[in-house]
Formats: C-alpha cells, structure tokens, sequence
C-alpha cells in the first residue's frame, strides 16, 4: 500500500477537505485510482457529489472517451525527490508512494474550455465509462 495527498482546488469540495485527502492506496495505483479513490471519502462525507448537475470528480477532469484529462484542468504531482511527474500525459502510470497531486478542476489561466461529458452521453457509454472508472 502507499501513501497518496490530494489536494483539490474547487470550491464546493475545499468546503468539506479544505487541505487535503490523505489516501492510502494499492501498490500498482495511478492518478486515476487516485481520483476514485478521493471520489468515494467525497460521497461518503457528502452523500452525493456536492457539485450540482455532477456526479464525480473523475466527470469534471477526465474525458472519458478520450481518456485524458480536460484541458481546463491544472494537475500536477510530485515527490521530495521527484519534483515533476508527468501524471497529465500519463495518467495511468503508476505512483510513487508519498505523491502529492494538485488538481484544479477548473484552472484559472485556461483559455480554451471544453465542456464535460454531459451524464445523458455517460449513461448511453456506460460500458466505455466503466473501463476508466473500474467497476469495483
């Protein structure tokens, strides 16, 4: 198991983890299992997802039929020895234990927004959404 911090920028989420998620994931997990992962304490705090008309944290950052991250999203990750990785072109690879991840959601110096795939799309590719979103 290893050791991932997660900080997120987004409003409505600062409001219930103002500084961070502490994970505690497998030895094999990426920046990916790492959102889910802060996806299920949020819902288990919350109930639901406290963004209205959103269901995630994965819906507001990964395009699911792409498998990248939006471009409106600042990410970046790092280790005390590893001060950049890629985990934006890479966001399946594998995590250094102690990583600390920074996801805005919506980064402030973006100009060219994309809009997030709408849960009416997500629910006619469920099967596709279900290979990026695992279904554990």
């Amino acid at each position: 198991m290893k050791k991932v911090t997660l900080i997120i920028r987004l409003h409505e989420i600062s409001k219930v983890f103002p500084k961070s998620l502490q994970l505690l994931l497998e030895d094999n997990a990426s920046t990916l299992d790492a959102i889910k992962a802060a996806d299920k304490e949020i819902k288990k705090k919350c109930g639901n997802f406290p963004v209205k008309g959103l269901k995630s944290l994965l819906q507001i950052v990964y395009h699911p039929y792409e498998e990248r991250f939006y471009r409106q999203v600042a990410i970046q990750g790092y280790t005390k020895s590893e001060p950049f990785l890629n985990i934006r072109e890479n966001p399946k690879v594998r995590l250094p234990t102690d990583t600390t991840i920074i996801l805005i959601p919506q980064g402030g110096c973006i100009t060219d927004w994309e809009a997030i795939v709408d849960n009416a799309r997500i629910a006619q590719g469920r099967v596709r959404l279900d290979l990026v979103m695992g279904s554990r």
